[in-house]
């Protein structure tokens, strides 16, 4: 008798690396071929039909998938209910030993540890592995969580990554996204879908807190580790592609930006499927910081023409609630990055001065970026350079962040120096000193 219930895990994988059904069949007679293995007459349909749960996949292609996917059975669905039941408790799975900072690490000390690791700046704290959003015994009591109250409290914090300081909601987030992972392993049905979506949103938060607020680019790396495993519990191809635009910001942030591109192929997968208007346009303006940080201008600025025509392609289309970090400003915010790249400081100026007006005043962590950019592309006129960074330091005063700061620190590094600006420095050192201590009481 066949299986009727589609492996979600398998597919949701093969999207993640951007393959077809031919290139995922193309891959597996590739290493049968390496292994001296004889070829079967695997095919693309084969592919599509594991997928489906018309079949499964014999135990020599089993084997193979996954050595090409890098990932265990259990986690692309190759397992059957009876061998599933085969696995190990929680008090002798390898499990343990993959959610511990160090061998031999108990449960308790290793969630003394994750509380303990936010608020302080030596321990690195690491969510619980992706193994861990499995069903199964959570350690707690048998009652199913209640969805609506864990999202309520997801929702308000995206609502707060606004007003409040970041080292504060960091903790906060932090700490939600732990729970939600130890609710998510004894959930199951719609509970579970809805614990997933609203994990993933949570882990997300962390990791834009850890990676643009406070430049903690580890604990970021592992937060959408969590978020991406989530949202493939979930289904969700528009928060999907976000974590993984996400995951490229890392790497454009980095020495070899180019590296960039494959994650975000691997993005475009998911805005096949049914996926907004807006968030494709979001997904360009990342492509587009990419590619001009990685030299290639043109392609920079053709990112930012598709964003343009797919935000307007159709204005009315659903945007997700919790994409509140992008709109007509950010877009042109990526435009006027884009225009500076191409040597256009008049397209960049025109880009960066209709941004600034169109921020709202929630906003006021991307002003500091936009005046930054803004006073590069007045780089032939020192003293309007001087006084628009003058403004963007006002702006880290009033609303700190991080990625605000590097901005004007890079951009002040290109003019030349003048009264001004050697007051903009002097605020910059003090700002830097004192921020840290702003954060911790509560400013």
């Amino acid at each position: 008798m066949r299986d009727r219930q589609p492996n979600r895990l398998l597919a949701w994988e093969r999207l993640q690396r951007g393959w077809s059904y031919e290139e995922m069949a193309e891959r597996i007679r590739a290493e049968m071929a390496r292994c001296g293995e004889v070829e079967t007459g695997l095919t693309a349909n084969t592919v599509r039909r594991w997928e489906t749960g018309e079949r499964r996949p014999d135990p020599r292609y089993r084997k193979h998938l996954v050595g090409i996917m890098g990932k265990p059975a259990s986690e692309l669905g190759l397992l059957t209910p009876e061998e599933l039941r085969m696995r190990p408790g929680p008090a002798t799975s390898a499990e343990v030993d993959l959610a511990a900072p160090g061998r031999g690490t108990s449960d308790d000390a290793l969630r003394r540890s994750l509380l303990r690791g936010p608020a302080t700046a030596d321990p690195l704290p690491l969510l619980t592995p992706l193994l861990s959003l499995e069903s199964g015994d959570s350690g707690g009591p048998a009652r199913a969580a209640d969805p609506d109250a864990y999202v309520a409290v997801t929702e308000s914090h995206r609502r707060l990554y606004w007003t409040t300081p970041a080292r504060l909601l960091y903790e906060a987030a932090y700490a939600h996204t732990q729970l939600g992972i130890e609710l998510l392993r004894g959930a199951s049905g719609q509970t579970r879908v809805r614990l997933a979506s609203a994990l993933a949103e949570s882990a997300l938060l962390t990791a834009r807190l850890a990676l643009f607020d406070l430049r903690n680019g580890a604990v970021a790396e592992r937060s959408l580790e969590v978020a991406l495993a989530a949202t493939r519990e979930s289904g969700d191809h528009a928060l999907a592609t976000v974590v993984r635009g996400h995951m490229a910001f890392r790497l454009i942030f980095g020495p070899t930006p180019g590296d960039a591109r494959e994650i975000l192929a691997a993005a475009r997968q998911h805005t096949w499927h049914g996926v907004s208007p807006v968030v494709r346009s979001w997904l360009h303006c990342v492509a587009s910081e990419a590619e001009a940080r990685a030299g290639d201008a043109a392609t920079g600025r053709h990112q930012i023409d598709l964003a343009r025509k797919a935000f307007e392609s159709d204005a009315a289309a659903p945007h997700p609630d919790w994409l509140d970090f992008y709109g007509p400003a950010r877009m042109q915010s990526f435009a006027g990055y884009a225009a500076l790249s191409a040597g256009d400081h008049d397209e960049a100026a025109a880009c960066l001065t209709g941004a600034l007006t169109s921020l709202t005043s929630r906003e006021g962590k991307q002003r500091s970026v936009v005046l930054a950019d803004l006073a590069r592309a007045h780089g032939d006129d020192a003293d309007r350079a001087a006084s628009l960074l003058v403004q963007a330091v006002d702006a880290l005063a009033t609303d700190w962040y991080r990625t605000g700061y590097d901005r004007v620190r890079a951009v002040r590094l290109m003019l030349r120096d003048s009264r001004v600006a050697a007051d903009v420095d002097q605020r910059l050192d003090a700002l830097g000193a004192t921020v840290p201590e702003m954060v911790r009481c509560g400013r």
